[in-house]
């Protein structure tokens, strides 16, 4: 999760408040909960982790696109 959050370009703080989670952790997170611990980039971090939900939902499909013997 640290070096995702230092890949994606967020600050110092949200790095140091969110890297100690597990990625299951922060996939976990409302938005609420986000916005409690790193107030300033809450709607950024937010917005990145549902692209990958969003992702992890199409893969884990078992007719999904990704899935299908072609």
């Amino acid at each position: 999760v640290r070096a995702w959050l230092e890949y994606r370009g967020f600050s110092r703080i949200t790095v140091s408040s969110l890297g100690v989670l597990t990625g299951r952790q922060l996939l976990g997170m409302s938005k609420d909960d986000i916005r409690t611990v790193c107030p300033e980039e809450a709607g950024k971090v937010f917005f990145q982790l549902q692209g990958i939900k969003s992702s992890l939902a199409l893969a884990s499909e078992p007719s999904g696109m990704y899935n299908s013997h072609y």
